[in-house]
């Protein structure tokens, strides 16, 4: 496998993280005769609303102190803990959850999604997942993370299946048809992927993944001045991921832009990416012999 490749598989692997859900449907006033747990659930969901995250989270902690029974509570300080990044916290939290109420698909979700970003167990993910489509077999929210549990364990073609489903169900989720990309691309087939990243593109044009994914499809299809400019573009959209700058530095090497790669190769060293280093010698060599 090419180094290429082995940056593109690595990149793949990172596209459209899955989206959680929140405990209730919308921010409102707690209505008069509402208990106290309830009470504070929904106040702490207006203050992460708000950015205030760490009083949501003491909010929280306060729910679950008053009621140690209500899964909501959990859910919610789970929700909290995984928009930190905290992901055993959160897998903690949201498995105490399910605990209390297996019969709520949102805390089933919610579980089967920590199992995924903890990258500790993708089974019990999709056992968590098969529960929520239990209870709500036409959810397209479930469906997409299900089929990311399947990618996970190598099940391609159940994959698919359930990302084409949630498609249908949902044809407005750019992240279904990033993930559905995701899978189309390991297959080795570079234009379907090509396909569902555009049309993930137009629907959403602030997720740096997609445009990092194509720029890699792109790549394979030896669209290199294309590929320039996806990477380009998911920089400028805020992602730091370094083997996204060395594989900008390979599309600028083959379209004769030294400079700029060397650039690139730098920075991907600098940023920790160490297969970078010795290409940016490489390039520095290559640009001397040829004064």
């Amino acid at each position: 496998m090419s180094v290429v490749q082995r940056g593109f598989l690595y990149s793949l692997s990172l596209c459209c993280n899955a989206w959680l859900l929140w405990g209730c449907t919308t921010i409102a006033v707690p209505v008069r005769g509402q208990d106290a747990v309830s009470n504070l659930v929904a106040r702490c969901e207006m203050e992460f609303r708000q950015g205030k995250t760490e009083q949501a989270l003491a909010t929280a902690s306060d729910a679950i102190r008053q009621g140690p029974e209500r899964a909501q509570a959990w859910n919610a300080r789970g929700f909290i803990y995984a928009s930190q990044g905290h992901k055993s916290e959160a897998l903690e939290d949201f498995a105490q959850a399910v605990r209390l109420n297996r019969t709520n698909a949102m805390y089933q979700n919610n579980l089967g999604i920590a199992y995924l970003e903890s990258g500790s167990n993708p089974d019990l993910a999709l056992q968590a997942f098969n529960e929520a489509l239990k209870l709500g077999p036409q959810s397209a929210h479930t469906l997409k993370h299900r089929g990311m549990a399947y990618r996970h364990l190598g099940r391609f073609e159940e994959a698919l299946a359930d990302l084409t489903t949630a498609a249908a169900l949902d044809s407005q989720d750019a992240t279904i048809y990033a993930n559905r990309a995701v899978i189309y691309a390991l297959r080795q087939q570079y234009r379907e992927a090509k396909h569902d990243l555009d049309l993930a593109a137009g629907l959403n044009n602030a997720l740096p993944e997609v445009y990092q994914s194509r720029g890699l499809v792109e790549m394979f299809l030896g669209r290199f001045d294309q590929a320039e400019k996806d990477f380009s573009h998911a920089l400028a959209l805020g992602t730091d991921d370094n083997v996204l700058v060395y594989n900008r530095g390979i599309a600028r090497s083959i379209l004769g832009n030294s400079t700029g790669a060397r650039e690139d190769y730098e920075r991907a060293c600098r940023e920790g990416y160490l297969p970078a280093c010795g290409s940016s010698r490489v390039i520095s060599r290559s640009v001397g012999s040829s004064l």
